[in-house]
């Protein structure tokens, strides 16, 4: 779980990009997108893109696509669950969406990363 700490040096944008993250990380598995960020955190979708970017150095589609790939990474590596179940908890709409997604961040198909991390992190 990530927590952002507030830093005089920090500007109130990127405070807010920090919580942004934060709720990123907290709700990965629930449908996130530019707008509906952008409604909760009550900033238009243009600027937050625009802030994210500058802040974080990925666009906010990207971050979302790595955090759930690195949740998704952890689950095929510690449980047994099928593969469609973990792309499911981990907000894929699609099962081929997330194998397409899986196999350009970690350079093989969510099967293989099992196969060659499975339970080797320790609970």
């Amino acid at each position: 779980e990530n927590q952002y700490v507030y830093t005089k040096e920090d500007s109130a944008i990127t405070q807010k990009i920090y919580e942004i993250c934060s709720y990123v990380h907290a709700n990965y598995s629930k449908p996130l997108s530019l707008d509906s960020l952008a409604k909760i955190f009550y900033i238009s979708p243009y600027y937050l893109s625009r802030q994210f970017k500058q802040t974080t150095g990925f666009n906010l589609t990207e971050y979302i696509q790595n955090t759930r790939i690195i949740n998704a990474q952890f689950l095929l590596a510690t449980t047994e669950n099928t593969v469609s179940d973990i792309a499911t908890a981990c907000g894929f709409t699609s099962f081929s969406q997330f194998n397409r997604v899986f196999h350009q961040k970690s350079n093989c198909s969510p099967t293989e990363y099992r196969r060659s991390h499975g339970q080797s992190i320790l609970l």
